[in-house]
């Protein structure tokens, strides 16, 4: 649930009115921007009506000690009671409601359960949902990372978005999401309001660290880190209260909507026992403060000016832009930021430019004769006083703490450039909803978690002697490219930082016919830019990004084998997803090329051909608009928009590239990231074999066993090397090999149940060759003189097929039960 651009005004949060999502930060409803300051609370032993809450008197009385801390917001893991209720909503405060259910088992495959999941999430959230003190509901929390790589985190990615839809359904006034943690960062479902995610780190550079990369999954949504604390018992009572300072400051500077500090109290209980041998608790069991509490107290309630704050000149370049720019004045003139002018360049309008930014006392105005945006741009940079130039649009609203944001990034004399997220405003209608999901929008290419190779003109903030010693903006770039040319010349010189806090809202273009028109220009710019820099376009003259574009996809929408660093076995503690091109060789028929080909057929009159040209041309489209979510009804206009961008953009380049004689490098600059290598084999699962303990024997035991075994019988075999989706596998070298993947799930009190899968892994050439004979022998039977020859491949393929398969599976079955008996285990029918 998103909201308008926030408010300017800072005030006291009252949870009466709902919080929502602006943006990569939170507000009330009314506009009041919401950092949240939140505490776990919970869970705790049964009380005497068997609600995991204390007494009435001591639940009042702890909520009141948190509020009265500075807290806004308290996390639980159990349902509320309606004495939780009552509390929190006397008290101000905010809840974040976990939902549990049975997160520790393989829920994907009994499908009795995965119902019962979803009643759960259903009934829990509407009968919960006219509680506005509910700051958000998570659907879930922590699935254990063996158990995510079993299931396959696709499909425990879309069961997270199914969940998060029905409770969305139920509960449409509130945000909802799902609480994920660092070995398993790729599981961020994409309907999710915001990204949570627990995270426990001792090192205040590997927590920042660790914010920039989950501010990146994250995208244009908050980042919510839901459980962050330290062990008072292991660390010390003083190392806790710092600690607590500075992630309060990681978590400002950074650009998140809050946090939730785990825990208020010792006093935990959890799976029937009470937890003694950890103290994460900002008191004791008997509720007595430790030295965290008093620095609770005296944590800044927004995020402050660098000690020096350097002077930064704002500068809009507008071209009949009325239609926009009140909006944007006044957004700028409402920054949180000591030491600041604008200036508004018009570069000849024949609107009201004029009036309306000469009505802003505080605007400096400057019109010049229509020279184009570099031009706009340099003149802006030369009448700006300030030591930093910050650059946006004239139909961008800033956030509030904007150059607050910037002005952090230009403390390292390194960075000489900086810039935040571009994001749509939520839309006014139909079109506007269409186009901003549509492909082609300005985006950020980063190089990796901080540092950019290029930054979108709307919000880019540059060193003016930087600015200066580059030699400006190149007047060329009259409407559109200029951006891209000044940060690869920028990067010769320093680092270009990019800072997620740093956002403004920026309109996309507010019709079809507009957004058409932006394409054009965006196509003639790529011809410019292939002129003046032909080493950074490939051969079919598409720009050779060396980082990767966070625009219309993010790096965990595709946590497909091989783009995931599991670790052996699955037992990374930070198992990282790696961004893949999204760019797919298909997409290159989806341009001018398609219409090429179709022009060709009928030529020669290959009618046929033709049909399918269209029709490849069509899909293509439809997969790039299936990329984006969308309503049924906005679908079809998006995939018109998806078929014609390619199009009007590779036209207008290639008009430009003939006009300006501008031509690709033999010689292209090569991409600085190289993704991870993708496997070469499909997987065919063959069957699941289940062994249960009641001793606490694992998949560790079965392992060990499992290597002597195939030892025994002299296979050759390769363990995992983290990348791949399998235990042991054996022959791996062969076309078609056999693997092993293996899980153990806790039951409690040592009782273990450990479940492994038979797979065969069949190379993707030998699929394909298959196929191939299955086509020719096809062909061949409607041969008169090869029917013979047809059906007798035919049939032997229909036999050898299931016998094989048979085989393979009776062998692996056999292996996997003799190193289960070998190890202890007991198998379940």
């Amino acid at each position: 649930m998103s909201a308008a651009p926030p408010s300017a005004h800072t005030t006291t949060a009252n949870l009466a009115a709902r919080v929502v999502t602006a943006g990569k930060f939170l507000q009330l409803a009314g506009g009041a921007p919401f950092f949240m300051r939140g505490v776990s609370y919970g869970p705790f032993k049964p009380n005497s009506r068997g609600e995991p809450f204390p007494e009435d008197d001591r639940l009042a009385s702890d909520l009141r000690h948190i509020a009265t801390l500075g807290f806004n917001t308290v996390r639980i893991y159990e349902l509320p009671t309606p004495a939780v209720l009552r509390e929190v909503e006397s008290k101000g405060l905010g809840l974040i409601v976990g939902i549990p259910w049975a997160e520790h088992v393989d829920f994907l495959s009994d499908r009795a359960l995965r119902h019962e999941i979803e009643q759960r999430i259903s009934e829990t959230t509407s009968r919960l949902r006219d509680h506005a003190c509910i700051v958000a509901f998570l659907v879930g929390n922590e699935i254990e990372k063996t158990l995510v790589r079993w299931m396959g985190p696709e499909r425990v990615r879309d069961f997270m978005e199914k969940l998060i839809r029905i409770a969305r359904e139920q509960a449409p006034q509130t945000l909802v999401s799902y609480a994920t943690y660092p070995s398993t960062e790729y599981l961020v479902p994409r309907n999710a309001d915001f990204l949570a995610v627990n995270v426990y780190l001792e090192s205040r550079e590997a927590f920042s660290a660790c914010l920039s990369r989950l501010q990146n999954l994250a995208g244009n949504k908050p980042l919510l880190i839901t459980e962050f604390g330290l062990d008072v018992n292991a660390h010390g009572a003083e190392l806790q209260a710092e600690v607590m300072r500075w992630q309060h400051a990681c978590l400002l500077r950074c650009g998140t909507a809050g946090g939730v500090w785990f825990a208020y109290t010792d006093e935990w209980h959890r799976g029937g026992q009470e937890v003694t041998g950890w103290s994460f608790g900002i008191v004791d069991r008997e509720r007595n403060e430790r030295p965290a509490c008093a620095a609770v107290r005296d944590l800044p309630a927004q995020l402050t000016a660098p000690a020096n704050p350097p002077c930064l000149s704002v500068i809009v370049c507008t071209l009949n832009g009325s239609a926009t720019l009140r909006p944007c004045l006044e957004s700028l003139l409402a920054l949180r930021y000591p030491d600041f002018e604008v200036l508004v360049i018009d570069d000849g309008s024949s609107d009201a430019t004029a009036q309306i930014a000469q009505s802003f006392e505080r605007v400096k105005y400057h019109r010049q004769e229509h020279a184009g945006l570099s031009v706009a741009r340099n003149l802006g940079a030369q009448l700006a006083t300030g030591s930093i130039l910050a650059y946006t649009d004239d139909d961008c609203i800033a956030h509030p703490d904007w150059l607050l944001h910037l002005s952090h990034a230009f403390s390292e004399d390194h960075v000489v450039a900086a810039g935040g997220p571009n994001i749509p405003p939520p839309p006014r209608n139909r079109i506007e909803r269409v186009v901003a999901a549509a492909p082609g929008a300005p985006a950020h290419v980063l190089l990796n978690d901080t540092e950019a190779e290029h930054l979108p003109g709307c919000n880019l903030a540059i060193r003016k002697d930087m600015l200066d010693r580059i030699g400006g903006f190149r007047a060329q770039f009259k409407s559109a490219g200029d951006d891209v040319d000044v940060c690869w010349r920028l990067r010769e010189h320093g680092t270009l930082r990019f800072v997620p806090g740093a956002m403004v809202w920026h309109h996309r273009r507010f019709s079809v016919k507009a957004y058409l028109k932006q394409q054009l220009g965006y196509g003639h710019a790529e011809a410019l830019l292939m002129k003046a820099h032909p080493g950074r376009f490939g051969p079919l003259g598409g720009a050779r990004w060396r980082g990767g574009i966070y625009g219309d996809q993010l790096p965990a929408d595709h946590p497909v084998e091989g783009s995931i660093f599991h670790g052996s076995f699955g037992l990374g503690a930070f198992q990282v997803i790696y961004a893949a091109s999204s760019f797919r060789w298909w997409e290159h028929f989806t341009g001018v090329l398609w219409l090429a080909l179709l022009l060709v057929a009928l030529v020669c009159q290959q009618f046929e051909m033709g049909v399918f040209v269209v029709l490849f041309a069509v899909w293509g489209a439809w997969r790039v608009s299936s990329r984006a979510s969308s309503r049924p009804g906005d679908r079809p206009l998006l995939w018109w928009l998806s078929l014609l961008q390619p199009m009007v953009r590779e036209w207008a380049r290639l008009r430009g590239m003939i006009m300006l004689g501008a031509r690709p490098s033999r010689h292209p600059v090569l991409p600085e990231i190289i993704s991870p290598e993708m496997p070469h084999k499909s997987a065919i699962t063959l069957g699941t074999l289940r062994f249960w303990s009641e001793t606490g024997v694992t998949r560790d035991a079965w392992l060990d066993a499992m290597r002597r075994t195939l030892q025994a019988a002299h296979i050759l075999h390769r363990e995992d090397d983290g990348w791949r989706r399998f235990d042991l596998e054996a022959w791996p070298w062969a076309s078609i090999s056999r693997a092993w993947l293996s899980m153990t799930e806790y039951h409690g009190e040592g009782r273990c149940l450990t479940r492994v899968r038979c797979i065969l892994r069949v190379r993707r050439d030998f699929g394909w060759n298959f196929l191939l004979g299955f086509v020719i022998a096809s062909l061949m039977m409607t041969t008169r003189h090869l029917l013979v020859i047809g059906v007798l491949g035919m049939v032997a393929a229909g036999v050898w097929v299931p016998v094989a398969l048979w085989l393979a599976r009776r062998e692996m079955q056999k292996h996997a039960r003799a190193a289960a008996q070998a190890a202890g285990l007991q198998e379940m029918r």
